[in-house]
């Protein structure tokens, strides 16, 4: 097998969803943390032991988190909302980010703080304002059980 911890990571992320998939344990893990699996971003807002050695095998990183995370703090914590576009033209997500935060990255760490239950509704609302969001966005607000995971 040429890397071990790839193949643990999936296992460990096959084994949780189906924990959250079935209707006898669903109830065992949360909303959030089972997104954040489906998604394979790394759930920065929970500790554990489930996730903590396999952090180099997420997609969506803890820095990617974190850079996301505090931007928003920092602006909803000084009255500042912002759209989803303007989100994306701060972290310049429709030209050539070096950063790696892209509008599907956005989308995902957005949803998983959504189902964290972070902000407050006028945050969530400006940031879902009307043509202010792309179409794909309007899952971040979503409830999990009208969509799949993602």
């Amino acid at each position: 097998m040429k890397d071990l911890g790839k193949a643990l990571f999936n296992l460990q992320r096959f084994h949780l969803l189906q924990t959250k998939a079935n209707l006898q344990t669903q109830h065992l893990v949360p909303d959030h943390y089972a997104f954040a699996w489906h998604a394979e971003l790394y759930p920065v807002l929970d500790k554990g032991a489930l996730h903590e050695d396999l952090e180099p095998y997420f997609t969506i990183t803890a820095a990617h988190i974190g850079k996301i995370k505090k931007y928003a703090d920092d602006e909803w914590m000084n009255s500042k909302m912002h759209s989803f576009y303007e989100f994306e033209d701060h972290f310049g997500c429709r030209n050539s980010n070096k950063d790696g935060i892209t509008r599907d990255v956005l989308i995902k760490v957005f949803r998983y703080m959504f189902l964290k239950k972070l902000f407050d509704d006028i945050f969530w609302k400006k940031l879902l304002e009307t043509a202010k969001f792309p179409t794909e966005a309007s899952v971040i607000t979503a409830k999990l059980k009208d969509l799949p995971l993602i």
